[in-house]
């Protein structure tokens, strides 16, 4: 047999100006440029491709550094503060106006699109959501003595809160704080769930009584997911996943899914550009389907074409950052609230523009995964359930309900096209839980460049590279804070962080062991105290660093490594600007006192 050629290899030059900073990089794709003003702001991205069409994104800031507008051939964003530097409005392309109000040093309490509210909120004295409203539905949450979730109910407005909520859901932890029960009692049904976890927090087993579904799951060392806990199970190769159940994958040199052979959809092949992003997805049936992405790597069209070449459909895309804020589809507009100004929760979404413009409003899982839309009116319009690792299991929808419902864990949107979820900077394939090409940010990542997290339930990844350590700096453990305290003070967090530590070494005395071994005396600190609260403070020597990119994780690591290597805890956006948690998702540094 005559060997293979060696592929030609990926390369990228890039150029730079007297004081380091990139002003332009060159592939084999073209030409793309950047500007900067004079403190090192990113103002202007523009890319040219070989035959000369352009793309261009514009950036304008304030004083302070954040962000007015931003402009590209989908329109202007333009943004308004406070004093506390909570982003207040926002301008769409099309002229509305998103605003939020805000109490105290930034917490939410309205949203409102030109004067219409789409939700207000109301807090408990920690600041955590108790009540939404979500048109004439109005949803109550409360919490255990940890924290957590432990109940939402749903109700009409004008229900008197005597009688029995019209739907419930229920949320069961272990001591860990992973969710391993969860009880869904809506008018008609009542749907209950259990999942069980091994000792590193990967998902073994669920149980779900609405389909009488029962799933399992077996790993390699990696976190490699395999057909079985018996050997030869699946066949993994540097952490390519090659078989799973009826799935066949081929990968090119540079560990990219190629090829997918399915029972459901056949052979299906893809091909990618010269930054790895998929660019064309070729379907069994003879359908192409096409992707095209600005200067930033967002992705901001889609088009499906038949075999024949004709048409199907196309999709544009509008983006708020990294967040996805409107779609384009068949002559509708779509446009996506969040819940905070920093995270990927789905809130509500409005269909159409002007007086026919309606608003549906989103009900998710404990994770962000959309589960229901309901009108205005509290009428659902939209429902699904999933497996474990986000695969559509049923969906039920009204006749008259035109639109797709798209979005999926948080920062992904599903492609009916071609299955996969598009995640920002990669795509995750929820028939395995994985990703399709590796980490963008590579060891930085973690050792397995596909792994999605440890388990969907409890971690998210809304740009497709988050890692539990996104620097090479030592962690001694992890806490994972309630989203409805990301934006209190450190006190709040740091006490929160400290019970999780104190319960998590109390019922693994190896954990314990090791944590004692780098931060003496840790044990004691973390120990509740004789009122039965919880230090406020990390330990001298340590401190607990807020993830850059995860929400609501919070790592315990050197107070001392944590400020003489500032940039690994904190490595540096697309942007250039150095990225932490309190910015992308604990509200600012308004919030820290």
């Amino acid at each position: 047999m005559v060997p293979e050629a060696p592929p030609a290899p990926i390369i990228h030059r890039l150029e730079r100006d007297a004081v380091g900073r990139l002003v332009a990089k060159t592939t084999d794709d073209g030409r793309t440029e950047y500007s900067y003003d004079a403190v090192d702001q990113l103002t202007a991205v523009t890319f040219t491709d070989l035959r000369g069409n352009t793309q261009a994104l514009g950036f304008a800031y304030d004083a302070l550094g954040q962000l007015l507008g931003e402009q590209s051939a989908a329109g202007t964003l333009h943004h308004h503060y406070d004093e506390l530097g909570n982003l207040i409005q926002t301008q769409l392309p099309d002229g509305r106006w998103l605003n939020r109000l805000y109490y105290g040093s930034g917490h939410l309490h309205q949203i409102n699109l030109d004067g219409q509210v789409i939700s207000d909120f109301e807090r408990d004295r920690l600041h955590r959501e108790v009540l939404r409203t979500q048109g004439q539905l109005s949803t109550r949450s409360e919490y255990d003595r940890s924290g957590r979730l432990r109940s939402r109910q749903r109700r009409l407005a004008s229900q008197p809160s005597l009688m029995p909520a019209a739907a419930q859901k229920q949320f069961e932890y272990d001591p860990a704080d992973n969710l391993i029960g969860k009880l869904d009692q809506q008018p008609a049904t009542q749907h209950r769930q259990l999942l069980h976890y091994d000792a590193t927090g990967r998902i073994i087993a669920s149980q779900d009584s609405l389909h009488g579904q029962r799933e399992t799951f077996a790993y390699d060392a990696a976190a490699n997911l395999l057909d079985g806990p018996q050997a030869g199970a699946g066949l993994v190769v540097h952490n390519k996943l090659l078989t799973y159940q009826d799935k066949r994958y081929r990968y090119d040199a540079f560990g990219r899914m190629i090829e997918k052979r399915s029972a459901k959809r056949g052979v299906q092949r893809f091909a990618y550009d010269a930054e790895s992003r998929l660019v064309e997805v070729r379907n069994e049936s003879g359908s192409v389907v096409r992707m095209t992405y600005d200067p930033l790597g967002r992705r901001i069209e889609k088009t499906e074409h038949g075999s024949d070449g004709y048409p199907l459909g196309e999709t544009r895309f509008t983006w708020d950052g990294l967040r996805l804020l409107q779609e384009h589809r068949h002559s509708q507009t779509s446009l996506y609230v969040y819940e905070d100004e920093s995270g990927y929760e789905p809130l509500a979404r409005v269909d159409g523009i002007g007086p026919l413009q309606k608003i549906r409003y989103y009900h998710n899982d404990l994770n962000g995964l959309p589960e229901q839309l309901t009108e205005a009116d509290g009428h659902s319009v939209w429902q699904a359930t999933y497996r474990v690792w986000g695969n559509t299991l049923e969906e039920v929808r009204e006749p008259y309900y035109i639109e797709e419902q798209n979005l999926r864990f948080q920062g992904q949107y599903l492609d009916r096209e071609t299955g996969l979820h598009f995640n920002t900077f990669r795509f995750y394939d929820p028939d395995v839980g994985r990703f399709t090409t590796p980490d963008p940010i590579g060891l930085a990542g973690g050792h397995n460049f596909y792994q999605y997290g440890p388990n969907p339930v409890s971690w998210i990844d809304p740009w497709g590279w988050a890692s539990s350590n996104p620097g090479v700096y030592d962690v001694s453990y992890e806490a994972h804070i309630n989203k409805e305290i990301w934006r209190s003070k450190d006190s709040v967090h740091f006490a929160e962080s400290n019970r999780q530590l104190h319960y998590a070494m109390k019922n693994d005395p190896a954990l314990q062991a090791t944590v004692e071994a780098k931060h003496p005396g840790i044990s004691k600190w973390v120990a509740p105290k004789k009122n039965g609260k919880f230090r406020t403070t990390a330990m001298k020597g340590s401190t607990w660093h807020h993830h850059p990119v995860v929400g609501g994780n919070l790592q315990l690591v050197s107070h001392e490594d944590h400020k003489n290597r500032h940039g690994d805890y904190h490595p540096k956006g697309r942007n250039g600007k150095r990225v932490g948690g309190r910015k992308t998702w604990g509200g600012g540094s308004s919030c820290r006192k």
